[in-house]
């Protein structure tokens, strides 16, 4: 349930969407030579953007169907760009909402490893 993100980079206009999709790993990269520097990236499987999503131009909610997946070889994401989400279903029985789930942003309650 918390492996859903949304990448953060973009911004709710006619031309550009936010980009959600499903963790399916994380890989850490880690350079000792530079200070023990540690890279933390997100493996995604993306909904396409463009046949895949839908924003309300009023409301600005976003809808995703995962029917519709991002086919270009660009799965990754850093972790400071990613905003965790859920996916919530729509309680109608109409058959045109029925692939249609909405994009739910919510904040996390702390960060792992911090003391506060």
């Amino acid at each position: 349930m918390n492996c859903r993100v949304c990448d953060k980079s973009s911004s709710y206009t006619h031309e550009e969407n936010d980009i959600c999709g499903i963790i399916e790993g994380i890989i850490q990269l880690t350079y000792p030579l530079i200070l023990n520097l540690h890279i933390v990236l997100f493996k995604c499987c993306w909904v396409d953007p463009v046949r895949g999503m839908k924003v309300h131009p009023s409301y600005y909610i976003v809808d995703v169907n995962f029917k519709n997946l991002y086919q270009k070889d660009d799965p990754f994401i850093l972790t400071q760009q990613a905003v965790q989400v859920y996916f919530t279903e729509y309680p109608s029985m109409k058959r045109d909402k029925a692939d249609w789930m909405t994009v739910c942003k919510i904040k996390a309650r702390r960060v792992v490893g911090d003391s506060k």
